[in-house]
Parts: structure tokens; sequence; C-alpha cells
């Protein structure tokens, strides 16, 4: 059976993909203010965020998570929290495990030798693991 992602590489993360019901967008502007102060409550816990939009880029249709945890179930609690749930903007939220194994964001590859070959190292790159190399 193989090993799980997080037992290998302890940097890995949680990525949650948050889909909008169909009446989201007069909730998701009402609540913005409060999901915004929510993400800021918890941005040790956020690699990234932000809007997914349409293939046109003019309508927010959901939201893309990763979070820096080792636990699916923390996951779905800072989504749980977060006020655009609360507000039942989003018609679906999906918890994966994720590990971030390539690019500029993490400052190269992590698979050359168990380190980062470095292109464009971006300011996170040194505490986004990718120096770590697979136990």
């Amino acid at each position: 059976m193989p090993t799980p992602i997080h037992e290998k590489f302890p940097t890995a993360c949680y990525v949650v993909v948050c889909r909008d019901a169909p009446d989201a967008a007069g909730k998701r502007k009402a609540a913005t203010p409060a999901h915004l102060a929510h993400i800021e409550r918890v941005i040790d816990e956020v690699r990234i965020a932000g809007p997914l939009f349409d293939e046109e880029g003019r309508q927010a249709i959901g939201s893309l998570f990763v979070f820096r945890t080792q636990s699916a179930s923390r996951a779905r609690e800072l989504a749980r929290m977060d006020p655009y749930h609360e507000a039942g903007v989003w018609a679906s939220v999906e918890v994966l495990p994720f590990y971030p194994a390539a690019g500029t964001w993490i400052g190269g590859t992590t698979w050359q030798a168990g380190d980062v070959t470095s292109r464009a190292a971006g300011p996170d790159s040194a505490s986004a693991g990718a120096r770590e190399s697979p136990k």
C-alpha cells in the first residue's frame, strides 16, 4: 500500500476547491468583507487563496485555497469557518491532499536529488518545503 503523501512529505498541503451556488453573486458580494477578515485571521495556514473565474475571467464561480495543514479535517474546518460557507456562497467544497512539487512559487523543482533546482526562487521558497527530500 502506498505511503500517504503527508507521511512522505511533511510540507504537503490540502487544496480546497469551492464551487459557487447558482445564486452566489449577491451572497459573495455581501460576505466579502467578513471573508477577507477570516483569511487575515488564518493567514498563517494559507499558502495561497483566491477566487476562481469563468473562462472569460468575468465572473467569480468559486474559490481556491491551498492550506498549510497536515489534516484534511483542519482544511475542512477552515472552509466551514469561512463566511462564504456560512452565507451559502458555495454549492460544493472538495478537499484534496496536495504536494507542491514544481514551480516558480516554490523556487523550482523538488525531485532533483531531493533538493530544489531554482530558476526563480520566490520569497517563500525556503519555507514552502521545496528543499525537503522524501522519507
